[in-house]
């Protein structure tokens, strides 16, 4: 027995005496969280010294704890004040802090903690709390800072006398977050290197003016009510906007570089929910990602991009029409007005869409493929030449290359068609692709080189047979789309399929 015990005490001995970056390395774990850090103290007595020394220091109180759903208030002080105090006693390197509490009481403890945060010079900082609540004026000193995170805290400083030092800070990301537009743009001026802005559900803001950061590469603005947005920004990459859908204020969004060209080296640019922005001008060689979705009130788009890749839009009209899709690899295209009905569409619109879709560089090895909400039917162009558009102005439109139809017929699946026309080409990849899917729903060619599950397609059908068909093939819809067909040049080259689906 004692020899047992002897060897415990060399084992734990052992442990004990690894060196001090290892034993941190292992702390520090991103995967290691308070509870199961703590618990390697057990270990060893010097590792609860090592554990609360560490550089990269996560206190999230919303932890289950010793079989507690949160961590208790006074075990949550009592760590935090150790780990805190004993970084300032022995002069320790502080690298990473996250801070979530949701115990009121534990506001009186916050300046405290803030202040010792400060004077440890922490690279990495983030806040989230319970109530908005204000931070205080410390955190301004924070010179080191290249990290900031806030959530539901409440900028109060005067920007006459308030000195904010961030110097070095490149990432500030604010949740929920109470700032006026002078202390935005005071914040702004005083960080020079920011990279990634994002500002979400933000209150106590009109205006998001970002003009100076000449480093900046991602912005995001979502569900904040600005009225006006407007970015000089010379190597801004990305862009993303959102709005509530209550917010009623006019809109003006411009993105500028030094030259005030709109938006002209960003690579991506994602405009969702925007529900009063009707123009959009956009100039720009480098924009490669472009999305448009439920933007309700838009009327133009404006755009000249000649190395545009891929292009979503959402909505229910037509307003980039004078696009140059010819460098386009990838585009789709949501259009829903659910009081129209098959055979019934505005004249305007549907010439539009047309002309579009007839842009596309096609000898690129582009297919296109238009499902029709309304009859739950599809046409694929392979290798288009003549395109003639289902009168509906309910459709999803994909045009992407012909070397992911696997992907595109997949993604079809899921709407539960009842029948697929196909205009193929010579050695036809789509009707390859419709013969292994036929092999897929009769349970013949299903392994690991079949690209279906059929099973998977609907959460409520499934695929149960794929018909090569010609002719009438039954009532309502799918007979209605045959006739359709049969008023069209394309009945002649058209090779049909029909779709059985079992609830």
């Amino acid at each position: 027995m004692f020899e047992r015990e002897a060897k415990l005490v060399d084992r734990e001995d052992r442990i004990s005496e690894l060196p001090v970056h290892i034993i941190h390395q292992i702390l520090c774990r991103r995967s290691l969280d308070v509870k199961e850090a703590a618990r390697t103290c057990i270990l060893s007595k010097r590792w609860y010294y090592y554990w609360i020394s560490r550089p990269d220091l996560i206190f999230d109180q919303f932890q289950e704890f010793e079989g507690n759903k949160y961590m208790p208030l006074e075990k949550y002080v009592k760590l935090v004040d150790r780990s805190l105090r004993s970084h300032i006693e022995q002069n320790l390197r502080l690298e990473l802090l996250i801070l979530k509490y949701r115990d009121e009481e534990l506001d009186s403890h916050f300046d405290t903690w803030i202040e010792l945060v400060v004077k440890l010079n922490v690279t990495v900082l983030g806040i989230s709390l319970p109530l908005l609540r204000s931070l205080p004026d410390a955190i301004y000193a924070a010179k080191k800072l290249t990290v900031l995170w806030l959530c539901r805290c409440k900028f109060e400083f005067d920007i006459s006398t308030t000195c904010i030092r961030f110097c070095c800070l490149q990432d500030l990301s604010l949740y929920d977050v109470h700032i006026s537009d002078d202390q935005l743009q005071r914040l702004i001026e005083r960080c020079p290197y920011i990279r990634n802005l994002r500002l979400q559900n933000c209150q106590g803001i009109s205006k998001l003016h970002v003009f100076g950061l000449v480093y900046l590469e991602d912005l995001a603005a979502q569900y904040s009510k600005f009225d006006s947005v407007i970015v000089q920004a010379p190597n801004l990459r990305c862009f993303t906007y959102a709005e509530h859908e209550d917010n009623f204020l006019p809109r003006e969004i411009a993105i500028l570089d030094g030259y005030n060209t709109l938006y002209k080296h960003s690579s991506s640019l994602d405009l969702r929910s925007c529900y009063k922005l009707k123009n959009i001008e956009i100039q720009s060689e480098k924009l490669k990602i472009f999305a448009l979705l439920k933007l309700k009130s838009l009327e133009k788009v404006m755009i000249q991009a000649p190395n545009l890749l891929e292009f979503d839009f959402v909505g229910d009209k037509m307003p980039f029409s004078s696009m140059d899709p010819s460098s386009m690899e990838r585009t789709q295209l949501i259009f829903s007005s659910p009081s129209t009905n098959f055979g019934s569409v505005d004249s305007r619109w549907y010439t539009n869409l047309h002309h579009f879709v007839q842009k596309f560089n096609y000898s690129k090895g582009l297919i296109l493929a238009i499902f029709c909400l309304k009859t739950k039917n599809i046409i694929i162009y392979e290798n288009p030449r003549e395109i003639v558009i289902p009168p509906s102005h309910d459709v999803v439109i994909f045009i992407a290359p012909i070397l992911r139809v696997e992907s595109i017929i997949g993604r079809l699946l899921h709407y539960c068609p009842r029948i697929m026309s196909i205009i193929p080409c010579t050695n036809s990849k789509v009707l390859q692709v419709l013969s292994v899917l036929k092999g897929c729903a009769q349970k013949q060619n299903c392994g690991k080189e079949c690209p279906f599950n059929t099973e998977l397609f609907h959460r409520d059908r499934i695929l149960k047979e794929v018909i090569s068909c010609t002719g009438t093939i039954e009532e309502g819809m799918a007979s209605i789309w045959y006739f359709w067909l049969i008023s069209t040049s394309l009945i002649d080259q058209v090779t049909n399929f029909m779709f059985k689906w079992e609830l």
